[in-house]
C-alpha cells in the first residue's frame, strides 16, 4: 500500500498574472508537497534563476496543506486532476510602529507613505511622520472627528487636508512645518447631523460629504472672485454669531495666502436619496464626475455628480458600514453589520448581485480599504479587535493580524476586543486605529519564503 510520501497526483497550474502564466497540460506531482514545493514547480517552468515566491488556490481557498491532506479532507480521490491555481505571494505584514494617543481613533489617511493624518475622538486631527512624530495637533472642532482626507502636501512642508466632525462642520486646515503654525483656512457649514465621512475628488477640484441627516452635500475647492453673493462667505466671531465678510477680504483661491482663519461657507449642491444616516462617500478614483456612498438604508449607491442624480443602487440586508472603491479593479468592497464584506460591480445592472462575498470576520466590519498596488488585495477592520489582509481570488483571508489588546497588542482570552474603527492601505503601508486609542502601523511586502519557515508557521 502505498504511503503519502509515495503517493503521486495529477494536476493543471492555472494563473490570471499573465506575466508568471506556465503551461495549463496536466502533470504528476508528488501528492506531500505543499506550498514550497509547488513553488519551486512554478520557478523551474519559468526558468527564473532568483525564486519567486507563490500561493496556491484550490477551489478559492488558499491551500495550507499538502496536496495529499487537502484531498484527504475534502473526500477526493488521487486520481482527480486538481486544478491550482497560483499567485505571487505576500508575507504577514510586519508591525512598524505604533503611536499613542488621547482618545479613540476615528479616522486615519497616508500620504505617499510618509504622513500619517489622524482624526480622533479627542476633538483634535495630528500629522504623524514616519519616526513617530507628531508634526502637528489641529484644535478647532468642538466634538469628536469622524473623518479625514488629504488635499496635498508641499515640498514635505505644506499640508493641506480636510476634516469633518460631530459637531457638524467640515474645516480646511494649512499646516507650515517651517513656520510652525497653521490656520483654519474654512469651515462648511450645512449638514444637520454629524458628518461620517469626506472624499475629495481625483482633480482635488470638490469634495462631498455624507451625514447622519442622510445627505450629501457637494462642496467647491475655490470661492469664487468678486462674488456678489454675500451668503456664501462669512466668518464666524468669537460669540459664535456669523457675520458677512466685507467685499475687499473675498478670497480668491483656497489655496492662496490668506490674511484670516474661520471662513464659512456653504454646499454647492445637496444630493438626496438614502432614507438612512450615510456612513461612507469616496470618488472614483479616474472620475470626477462617479461618486459612491454606502449607508444605514442597506444600499450602496452611485451618483452622477455633474447632474446631481442618483443613477443606481445597490441593495443588501444589513447595515453599510464603510466601503472603498478600487481603480485598479473597477470594484466597491462594503462592510456589514453581519460581518461580511460584500464586493460589487458597480457596471453591473442588477440591483442585488453581489460579485462575492469575505466572511471571517466575528463582529461588524467597520472599514475597508484597497490596496493602491494590487487590485487583488483589500484589508478591513472590524469590532472584534481584528485587521484583516485578503486576497479576493480565494475566500479565505491571508492574514488575521493580532487582536489590539493592551501593550504591543497582545490578546488575552479574557479582554474585550479592542474596537477597529479605521484602516486605510496605501503602497507598501497599512494603518488602522480604534479603542486602544493607537495609529498602528504595518509594512506589507511580497518577501520570499524558505522551506523552514514554510514549515514552522504554517
Amino acid at each position: 500500500m502505498e504511503t503519502s510520501q509515495e503517493i503521486q497526483v495529477q494536476v493543471r497550474f492555472v494563473t490570471k498574472q499573465t506575466e508568471y502564466a506556465v503551461t495549463d497540460t496536466p502533470m504528476i506531482v508528488p501528492a506531500k508537497l505543499k506550498r514550497y514545493g509547488l513553488s519551486e514547480i512554478i520557478n523551474h517552468l519559468l526558468g527564473f534563476e532568483k525564486p519567486l515566491p507563490f500561493d496556491f488556490m484550490i477551489d478559492n481557498l488558499f491551500l495550507r496543506t499538502s496536496l495529499f491532506e487537502y484531498l484527504e479532507n475534502s473526500g477526493l480521490s488521487t486520481e482527480n486532476i486538481i486544478t491550482i491555481e497560483y499567485v505571487e505571494s505576500m508575507l504577514p505584514p510586519t508591525p512598524l510602529s505604533s503611536f499613542q494617543h488621547d482618545d479613540w481613533i476615528s479616522s486615519v489617511k497616508i500620504f505617499n507613505q510618509r504622513y500619517f493624518l489622524t482624526g480622533s475622538y479627542d476633538n483634535h486631527v495630528r500629522i504623524w511622520n514616519t519616526s513617530g512624530e507628531c508634526l502637528q495637533t489641529f484644535i478647532g472642532h468642538n466634538a469628536p472627528i469622524k473623518s479625514v482626507s488629504w488635499i496635498s502636501v508641499k515640498d514635505d512642508e505644506e499640508f493641506t487636508f480636510l476634516s469633518a466632525s460631530q459637531d457638524r462642520t467640515i474645516r480646511a486646515w494649512r499646516s507650515s512645518l517651517e513656520h510652525n503654525k497653521y490656520i483654519s483656512l474654512y469651515e462648511c457649514i450645512g449638514h444637520k447631523g454629524s458628518i461620517e465621512s469626506i472624499a475629495v475628488s481625483p482633480s482635488c477640484s470638490e469634495f462631498a460629504s455624507g451625514s447622519w441627516d442622510s445627505s450629501i452635500m457637494l462642496w467647491t475647492m475655490e470661492i469664487p472672485e468678486n462674488s456678489d453673493d454675500d451668503e456664501h462667505i462669512k466668518i464666524q466671531t468669537s460669540s459664535k454669531r456669523r457675520k458677512v465678510i466685507k467685499k475687499e477680504k473675498i478670497l480668491t483661491k483656497v489655496f492662496t495666502t490668506i490674511s484670516y482663519a474661520s471662513g464659512s461657507y456653504y454646499p454647492i449642491a445637496t444630493m438626496n436619496g438614502h432614507i438612512g444616516a450615510i456612513s461612507s462617500v469616496v470618488f472614483d478614483d479616474k472620475d470626477n464626475n462617479k461618486l459612491y456612498s454606502g449607508g444605514w438604508d442597506h444600499s450602496i449607491r452611485i451618483w452622477d455628480v455633474e447632474s446631481r442624480t442618483n443613477v443606481d443602487v445597490k441593495n443588501c440586508d444589513k447595515v453599510v458600514y464603510g466601503i472603498s472603491y478600487s481603480g485598479k479593479s473597477g470594484l466597491i468592497a462594503s462592510g456589514h453589520s453581519d460581518r461580511i464584506i460584500r464586493l460589487w460591480d458597480p457596471r453591473a445592472e442588477d440591483v442585488a448581485v453581489v460579485k462575492l462575498t469575505l466572511s471571517s470576520h466575528k463582529n461588524w466590519v467597520t472599514s475597508v480599504s484597497w490596496s493602491t498596488k494590487n487590485s487583488f488585495m483589500l484589508v478591513s477592520g472590524s469590532y472584534d479587535g481584528t485587521v484583516k489582509i485578503w486576497d479576493i481570488r480565494s475566500r479565505t483571508p491571508l492574514y488575521t493580524l493580532s487582536k489590539q489588546n493592551g501593550d504591543k497588542g497582545k490578546e488575552n482570552e479574557n479582554d474585550t476586543p479592542k474596537k477597529i474603527f479605521c484602516v486605510d492601505w496605501d503602497q507598501d503601508i497599512i494603518l488602522s486605529g480604534g479603542e486602544d486609542n493607537q495609529l498602528h502601523i504595518y509594512g506589507s511586502k511580497k518577501i520570499g519564503f524558505t522551506k523552514s519557515e514554510e514549515e514552522g508557521k504554517l
